[in-house]
């Protein structure tokens, strides 16, 4: 399970509780965060718990980390992060950066700052749609899949729940066309309802031969 935002930390409190109700289970949930909030109180609450968390560092440049963040907050979330890196194990916490042509002159210093504190860095493609950024992406590329097989494994695999209790089957589903609206809501529905409904069923016969650009995320390939 993915905790995402925006930014997930803000809702400390509902993250706490999400942890705890699923502590019986084999789930392990990962977090992704600016880093701001991953204070030491955050830390010493979900370490307890079956936690992988992603914090997003796309530059070493605290000049130009103000572009990127669009706030001074690099001492703080260095701060934060290498507290995590000292409390948490290794397998428990990575750096993950966007590329992009503005943050690629950056990419080798995260991945020496990584390297030297023994975490993991991936990076990530930067893609325009969906994401209302202002970076520019280096090439439009796209995950290319065999016309023969399945285009997106999103499909009956991945949902992607709202805070609100909407449920979609991926943060991009709005993308595919006569699927805007959520598959439901677990407010008022159960998730066997809401999955078994004529709506869903068509939602992901269309997911499977969907080909839009976001498969270059990866969340939504075969392997």
């Amino acid at each position: 399970m993915c905790i995402v935002g925006g930014e997930p930390l803000l809702f400390k409190e509902e993250i706490y509780e999400i942890l705890s109700g699923i502590s019986k289970t084999e789930i392990r949930t990962i977090i992704i965060t600016n880093g701001v909030p991953m204070d030491m109180e955050f830390i010493g609450e979900v370490s307890k718990y079956d936690i992988h968390i992603v914090v997003s560092i796309d530059t070493m440049d605290s000049e130009f980390w103000k572009f990127v963040r669009g706030a001074n907050s690099y001492d703080k979330v260095f701060k934060n992060l290498e507290y995590a890196i000292d409390v948490l194990p290794s397998p428990q916490i990575s750096i993950q950066s966007v590329l992009s042509k503005e943050t690629q002159p950056h990419m080798e210093a995260v991945s020496e700052y990584a390297k030297s504190k023994g975490v993991y860095h991936s990076i990530q493609d930067y893609i325009t749609e969906g994401f209302e950024g202002y970076w520019t992406p280096l090439e439009q590329k796209k995950a290319f899949v065999p016309d023969t097989e399945q285009q997106c494994y999103a499909a009956d695999r991945n949902l992607s729940i709202v805070q609100n209790g909407d449920v979609y089957t991926c943060f991009q589903q709005n993308w595919i066309e006569d699927c805007e609206k959520p598959l439901g809501n677990l407010n008022s529905q159960e998730m066997t309802d809401i999955l078994s409904s004529d709506y869903a069923l068509r939602v992901s016969q269309k997911m499977r031969v969907c080909n839009l650009p976001c498969k270059v995320l990866k969340c939504n390939t075969k392997n």
